[in-house]
């Protein structure tokens, strides 16, 4: 394609899209707002998937200790564990260590603390770190197996229904797309539609003069495609301005809470509304072409 070719494409392109300006201002406003539902599941997934695998690496396992085992007996357990094949990290603790833990988690509560004083009822224990959460099982399994061991606890149960939820976000997320998808489709394609019905005298023109169909086609798909890019840079500057905001908010009101950074989840939604905006230009430039320029 020579500088000429090229510089005529646009030129028409430019030209079909200020010719039909209000209908595609429409096709654009309808993929804007068809991506930025998209990328705010995108943002609830990433929060997800980030709470989740925060959480899935401080999932621990408690392993309590009987009362009448000794010291050396606790400490052989420790170093056994510690070679234990799925066991990333193991902590060892006392009684009083785990009392005085309680009394920092429950600062109010006087009259627990008055039971643990006068006789500490808490067990020695371990806190023990798999390398992957789905090995947590098998380790509660082997650790329950020990003589010396009361008894073993361990919080899988939120991590698993993050877990699920992060796929039911993901799931109806996309049947949402697909549905709002085919609606931008249908209102891309009468753009283009309209665009190829007011040149129709023209493309015969050029027809006759020997243009090739891809030479005709071109200007129709690159408007397509200039929709699609618009309506993903307006979804993209709405949805990194708004997601802006709420890290600005969740910091000065939540500065605890793990929410996914600024700078993670620009990227996840620029690459969804930026693959998403071409896709849905070029497709519907495609289908508009087959069904309305017979060339």
């Amino acid at each position: 394609m020579t500088l000429n070719s090229a510089g005529h494409l646009f030129r028409e392109t430019g030209r079909s899209l200020t010719k039909n300006f209000w209908m595609a201002l429409a096709s654009v406003s309808t993929v804007a707002i068809s991506l930025f539902v998209l990328a705010v599941f995108v943002v609830v997934s990433t929060n997800v998937n980030h709470v989740t695998t925060l959480l899935q690496n401080e999932v621990e396992l408690r392993v309590f200790v009987k009362p009448k085992a000794t010291r050396p007996e606790e400490l052989k357990l420790l170093g056994q564990i510690r070679h234990w094949p799925d066991v990333r990290h193991v902590h060892f603790f006392t009684k009083e260590e785990a009392a005085k833990q309680l009394k920092g988690e429950f600062p109010n509560q006087h009259a627990l603390f008055d039971v643990i004083a006068k006789a500490n009822p808490l067990f020695d224990g371990f806190d023990i770190y798999t390398k992957n959460p789905a090995q947590i099982p098998s380790v509660a399994h082997r650790a329950q197996a020990v003589p010396i061991v009361h008894n073993v606890v361990y919080q899988g149960t939120v991590v698993k229904r993050l877990t699920r939820l992060g796929h039911i976000v993901r799931w109806v997320g996309w049947i949402v797309e697909a549905l709002l998808a085919v609606a931008t489709l249908m209102i891309i394609v009468n753009t283009i539609r309209l665009a190829v019905f007011s040149r129709r005298r023209e493309i015969q023109v050029m027809r006759l003069v020997g243009a090739t169909n891809w030479f005709i086609r071109w200007p129709f798909i690159l408007e397509g495609l200039s929709i699609g890019i618009f309506g993903a840079l307006l979804a993209e500057v709405v949805v990194s301005a708004g997601y802006r905001w709420v890290v600005g908010a969740a910091a000065r009101a939540l500065p605890f809470w793990p929410i996914a950074s600024l700078h993670t989840v620009v990227d996840r939604t620029a690459l969804f509304t930026g693959i998403g905006g071409l896709a849905v230009g070029g497709v519907a430039s495609i289908i508009a072409l087959r069904r309305f320029l017979r060339v």
